[in-house]
């Protein structure tokens, strides 16, 4: 038994030397420094036909990116848990991404646009929230959770957290992740999945860290609610763009607002103004790792290798309003994946 308690130290100790010196690598990189998007692109509409209730500022296409991208990283681990266990999940690459991305983003928009100050401080909060997840997680995965690691999902735990992060990013696509219902994904940790069993030290050790986990959020989650409604008003659920024949339609907002694009692209027409604006939007597109881009009329900014899959690449671009149903329509084309929208 004693020699059990110095091998267990001594693989702890292994692990955390891992963690301290393990190598960074590049995550998100820009096709530029400072101002990337041609300043004409970057005008607010002075006189938008859409009606007032229903516009948005220009600058939050590219603010909307962090926040988004904490749709796009647990859609990547819900990829990732499929086949993998989280333990070799890259958690500190994604923490990277958020900050590289949100200081491309922000030079875009800076010394351009009045300073957005609530969603500045929006983008601090959850990004600092995440760093802190990910940064915990990637430390105990690699000082802990690497001991008892099977590679696969081979526990019911681990399948268990496969279909509760693939649930969690269905749901926060088009609701707001503090609304997830954690409490009982909690309970049905408990309920659903056996105590004893093949593999017991992961099943344990895999119980513990699900547990946390989903006690926080929950708690957590139930703050923020409140938070939220007390300083934000409730978001539309739609989009309003006028088209270039001057009709007016609402589109349904974030995740589903790219296929209704491509939609209006199809039928022939264009749009005039997204959200009362005619400058820069942003858009995300998933392509092979040795992709070459070339959009016309279209302006990359960054591109970030997905971290888990070393085989895609993100590569976030910009267009004016008036140009995107071309692009949309080129990308479905060539078969690229457009990831999103960013729809203000």
């Amino acid at each position: 038994m004693k020699r059990l308690y110095i091998l267990t130290l001594c693989s702890v100790l292994l692990a955390a030397l891992i963690y301290c010196f393990k190598q960074r690598t590049e995550t998100t990189v820009r096709k530029g420094e400072g101002l990337m998007v041609p300043k004409e692109w970057l005008v607010i509409n002075q006189n938008p036909k859409t009606p007032a209730g229903d516009v948005r500022p220009a600058d939050q296409t590219f603010l909307t990116f962090p926040e988004w991208f904490l749709v796009f990283s647990p859609e990547e681990q819900a990829n990732y848990f499929k086949h993998h266990t989280s333990t070799s999940f890259p958690f500190t690459s994604h923490t990277a991404q958020i900050w590289d991305s949100y200081s491309t983003v922000h030079d875009q928009i800076k010394d351009n646009f009045p300073t957005n100050t609530g969603y500045h401080f929006m983008i601090w909060v959850i990004g600092t929230s995440a760093t802190v997840e990910y940064e915990i997680k990637d430390w105990y995965e690699t000082v802990i959770g690497r001991i008892t690691d099977t590679g696969v999902p081979i526990t019911e735990e681990d399948k268990f957290n496969a279909k509760f992060t693939q649930d969690y990013v269905d749901f926060i696509k088009d609701h707001p992740w503090y609304e997830f219902d954690f409490k009982s994904r909690l309970k049905g940790l408990w309920t659903n999945t056996s105590f004893f069993g093949d593999n017991f030290l992961r099943k344990i050790e895999r119980k513990y860290i699900l547990t946390s986990e989903l006690m926080v959020k929950w708690v957590y989650g139930k703050l923020i609610g409140m938070g939220t409604a007390q300083v934000y008003d409730a978001a539309l659920p739609t989009t309003a763009v006028i088209l270039d024949n001057d009709s007016l339609v609402f589109l349904p907002r974030y995740d589903k607002f790219a296929n209704a694009a491509l939609g209006i692209a199809n039928k022939g027409r264009g749009f005039k103004e997204i959200a009362g604006n005619t400058s820069a939007i942003l858009v995300t597109i998933l392509v092979k790792a040795d992709h070459k881009a070339d959009f016309e009329n279209a302006k990359t900014i960054f591109i970030q290798p997905v971290s888990s899959d070393p085989r895609t690449k993100r590569i976030a671009l910009t267009v004016p309003v008036n140009q995107l149903a071309p692009l949309l329509l080129q990308f479905n084309k060539e078969r690229l994946r457009v990831e999103h929208v960013f729809d203000f």
